[in-house]
């Protein structure tokens, strides 16, 4: 998930900058210069998004499935309980 965040961030980061060089006839070489870094940083900052998003989804998933495994083993006590007596 990190890496897609980066790939998408770094991506639109540098289309955006070299969309713009066009926009203003800026030159080609400082253009480029200039998207590269903006696809740096953005890739860096999209990578650490994607950590953060896929460590939430894991914590929230893993949290729901323990919640369900302890409501599950606590029916399975109460059934066990009941039959022996």
């Amino acid at each position: 998930m990190a890496r897609s965040f980066s790939a998408v961030m770094a991506l639109i980061g540098m289309v955006v900058v070299m969309l713009r060089g066009m926009k203003d006839g800026a030159g080609f070489d400082g253009t480029v210069a200039t998207a590269l870094s903006w696809m740096v940083l953005l890739g860096a900052i999209g990578m650490v998004v994607g950590f953060i998003a896929a460590q939430t989804v894991d914590e929230s998933v893993r949290t729901k499935i323990e919640a369900e495994l302890a409501a599950l083993s606590g029916a399975n006590d109460t059934n066990e309980s009941t039959n022996v007596a």
